[in-house]
């Protein structure tokens, strides 16, 4: 295996539709990250748009094979700024203050308490989340099928998708290095690739992980991406195999983990890929044992991974050097004063909106809200940018008769509002808009 690495940064020029498996409803949610099995993809398409499809007999095949089917292994790619909580750490059940949202009792280092330190109250597992930035949040598409014959928007076929939005960095290590993989270029991540995906990537090589365990100290490793772990029948498990995956000598004395299915694409066969039960990122375990027989173990988990398709970006391992700790919050954002909420409102009734016109607007405002609070972090008060939302929600069928002057006039009339401003204006207008429009056109009639 490789005893090198390359430091891989990727910044999305357009939304990156990381998908998870299709849902019942008409959502499809996306990972917030680059899972390692969509780079390896990615760069795949990419070698074969320069080099040509991998046949037998154009000299690429051996070479496409050691790029991708090798001892190369493709890491998950995180935004810059987040945090994954390991599945070993209670935190607070009720987190009220800044105190209660820092506190972390990792039970991989026998770390223990009863109940919050702050605040008193029960502590709950982490479910191993991974923690964006306060600034981050996915964007939501929504879009119609059209039916051809009339050209308006079929009933019943509406689909909306979640995306990392553009402008996001990610980073994170290919373990292994080649010249063609340290080359800049632009790829396409994810789906929706006909209007989504691009991103530039660039890699510079970087020293491997390295392992320096004190004597007397356990080995506690924490999964970075899913593991596919099995026994050696074959067989799921979710914890390593003592007899594949660890020694004789080596015993494991904690284990926090959650199961996780996850199911894939196939780009090349078109075919999707076998659904594999997993152990989650986050998955922590506690190795006892001779020092030097943890060492040797510690520094192969962190060089070859764990368990099966690994090259596929599964069973990528960190070792922990301590107890798990949040990282400190940024300054949060003070809401704006409430004091232009009525003049929002007056605007909107100046605009003279018909009844369908009216419904529409509260529907949209209604929409906006769900979209503010959409936040990715406990707490964040944060103010997301709502024009692309907005500009969705203007493209609907039942906003086709809103004059330019009508558009503008929506458009500042929700401009920069904080979540709380936005309650206030939805409810504000749910209740005064058809009242409110009559008596401001009385009035402009009377003048």
């Amino acid at each position: 295996m490789t005893d090198s690495a390359l430091h891989v940064t990727v910044v999305a020029q357009q939304p990156l539709a990381l998908g998870i498996a299709s849902e019942v409803s008409f959502f499809t949610d996306s990972h917030p990250f680059v899972p390692g099995s969509v780079l390896r993809g990615a760069l795949a398409a990419a070698w074969i748009a320069d080099h040509g499809p991998p046949e037998r007999g154009t000299g690429h095949v051996d070479q496409f094979r050691e790029l991708f089917d090798g001892d190369i292994r493709y890491g998950p790619l995180f935004p810059t700024g987040s945090q994954r909580e390991p599945l070993s750490v209670l935190h607070c059940k009720y987190p009220t203050t800044d105190a209660c949202r820092t506190v972390a009792v990792d039970l991989a280092f026998n770390q223990a308490a009863g109940s919050c330190p702050a605040c008193g109250r029960a502590l709950e597992p982490s479910k191993g989340a991974l923690t964006l930035p306060t600034d981050m949040t996915l964007h939501r598409r929504v879009r119609t099928s059209i039916e051809p014959t009339t050209g308006r928007a079929k009933d019943g076929e509406l689909y909306a998708t979640a995306a990392v939005p553009p402008g996001t960095t990610l980073t994170g290590t290919i373990h292994g290095v080649d010249p063609w993989l340290g080359q800049s270029r632009t790829l396409r991540l994810g789906g929706r690739r006909s209007v989504g995906g691009a991103a530039e990537y660039t890699a510079t090589p970087a020293p491997a992980d390295s392992l320096s365990l004190n004597p007397g100290d356990p080995l506690v490793i924490r999964l970075t991406s899913p593991a596919i772990l099995v026994d050696v029948a074959g067989r799921p498990r979710l914890d390593p195999d003592p007899e594949l995956d660890l020694q004789e000598t080596v015993a494991m004395n904690g284990a926090w983990f959650r199961p996780l299915r996850w199911e894939g694409w196939h780009a090349a066969s078109k075919l999707p890929k076998p659904a594999e039960l997993c152990a989650a990122a986050g998955s922590t375990y506690r190795l006892t044992g001779e020092h030097q027989t943890l060492q040797q173990i510690g520094d192969r988990l962190l060089r070859d991974g764990i368990g099966l398709r690994r090259a596929e970006g599964f069973g990528v391992v960190e070792v922990a050097d301590g107890p798990w700790r949040p990282r400190p919050r940024d300054p949060q954002p003070t809401a704006a004063p409430d004091t232009d909420i009525h003049g929002r409102l007056e605007t909107l009734q100046k605009l003279k909106l018909d009844a369908p016109a009216q419904r529409w607007l509260i529907g949209a405002l209604r929409g906006l809200q769900l979209e503010q609070y959409r936040q990715p972090a406990r707490g964040a008060v944060t103010k997301p940018d709502l024009g692309p939302v907005l500009d969705e929600l203007l493209t609907q069928p039942t906003a086709a008769g809103l004059s330019g002057r009508q558009r503008e006039g929506i458009r500042a009339a929700v401009d920069g509002l904080s979540p709380d401003q936005l309650r206030d204006l939805t409810t504000l207008a749910m209740a005064n808009l058809r009242t409110g429009q009559s008596k401001i056109s009385a009035e402009g009639d009377s003048s």
